[in-house]
């Protein structure tokens, strides 16, 4: 249910803080008006440890309560869950923003309830994705919570109109947000990814070519040499990188690492946007992309035809539950459960050769035994005469 400011004076409210501009200038003018409202700011990965630990600091500085919550793993989990069932969004990119949002709902509402507040304030603004995810899951995962959307309330309107506006809020009361944050630029970042905004890049006239990538470098700043990688998949998810087998945190860090410094990773997309409305979105995910080109080889090794469309249709139905906040819902439980299924035998090493902002090769040195597929050999074994169901790493029979 929905909360106007003035009711919100009679009660306790926790805001996310997710380290961008407009939560942090509505948290702090909240404060500074006298409302009894407490920050909770996840960690997600959305920065390196020191300035996560300099932003909370200064928030704690600046008289506002502050909760740190640590949902970096689940955050990797979810990322991970995306690229196993291939649910990329509109032009193929990895909707790491609108992932992460069913993760910080989740994850404030034990916190929030801990400290006795029954509002669950954020800082989306008005008509935009954010605002109908966070009253989706909010309903989802707290429907006893009041949700409080600032810019649907007027005072707020009037007190933070604009970017300008917040910023000269926060900087008055001796606040900075999270590295990448203007008021000419906002990005939102997190483990999986980071996506980019600002007036340059909502022209369609304007490359996105000389951004400033904040996860790794652009092709053309690549090492000018093959780098090769191993990726395990088992059950058609990424489990380990060059035979490391790592918590999910960890392996999407070094995902990100490897995928960044080769130059994968960045996607410029017009997408649909829940309103009905279009809108340019340029994002990284250099990690994600990586482990998916492993992902897609493994699948390819155990899938039918049938099996193989069906899979990219439950994929395309999750990934819209994603980008609109319902990916808890029964249409994205049934797309994961589907394709789980389908993607059950997908076990494979994938060797991938990394240049320049692409995947110029891949083998498969090791495919696990599950795949069910009639198969053909064209050279080997006898030649286009013999076709059976062996693994297709196997020897062709005679």
């Amino acid at each position: 249910m929905d909360l106007s400011l003035s009711e919100l004076k009679r009660r306790k409210t926790g805001i996310c803080l997710s380290g961008g501009l407009s939560s942090l200038a509505l948290a702090s003018w909240l404060h500074s008006g006298g409302y009894d409202v407490e920050a909770f700011v996840l960690d997600i990965g959305q920065c390196p440890e020191k300035d996560f630990r300099e932003f909370t600091g200064a928030v704690r500085a600046a008289g506002i309560p502050v909760h740190e919550v640590d949902a970096r793993r689940a955050m990797a989990d979810a990322a991970l869950d995306v690229v196993a069932f291939q649910a990329h969004y509109d032009g193929g990119y990895w909707n790491t923003t609108g992932l992460s949002r069913a993760v910080i709902v989740e994850h404030v509402v034990p916190g929030l309830r801990r400290a006795g507040a029954g509002v669950l304030a954020h800082g989306c603004v008005g008509g935009g994705n954010d605002q109908r995810r966070f009253e989706r899951y909010g309903a989802h995962f707290a429907p006893d919570l009041a949700v409080f959307a600032p810019w649907r309330d007027p005072e707020v309107l009037a007190a933070l109109p604009d970017r300008e506006a917040m910023a000269r809020h926060i900087a008055s009361a001796g606040l900075v947000c999270m590295p990448g944050n203007t008021a000419e630029h906002s990005v939102d970042g997190n483990l999986a990814g980071t996506s980019h905004e600002d007036a340059g890049l909502e022209d369609l006239g304007t490359t996105a070519a000389g951004l400033e990538r904040l996860m790794g470098v652009s092709p053309r700043q690549a090492p000018d040499r093959v780098e090769t990688v191993s990726v395990t998949v088992e059950h058609g998810r990424p489990v380990a990188l060059d035979g490391r087998r790592l918590p999910p945190e960890e392996l999407l860090e070094l995902a990100n690492a490897v995928g960044g410094r080769n130059g994968l990773g960045l996607t410029d997309v017009v997408e649909h946007r829940i309103n009905g409305t279009k809108c340019r979105g340029v994002y990284e995910a250099p990690g994600m992309e990586l482990l998916s080109h492993a992902v897609r080889a493994a699948h390819e090794t155990v899938t039918d035809r049938g099996a193989a469309d069906t899979a990219r249709f439950l994929a395309r139905q999750l990934a819209v539950c994603v980008y609109e906040g319902t990916a808890h819902g029964r249409t994205a439980r049934a797309a994961r459960a589907g394709l789980a299924e389908i993607a059950g035998p997908a076990d494979a090493t994938v060797r991938l050769d990394l240049y320049k902002g692409g995947v110029i090769g891949r083998a498969l040195p090791e495919i696990g035994p599950g795949a069910d597929v009639l198969r053909q050999r064209r050279f080997t074994g006898g030649g286009g005469h013999n076709w059976d169901s062996a693994p297709l790493a196997g020897p062709a029979s005679g």
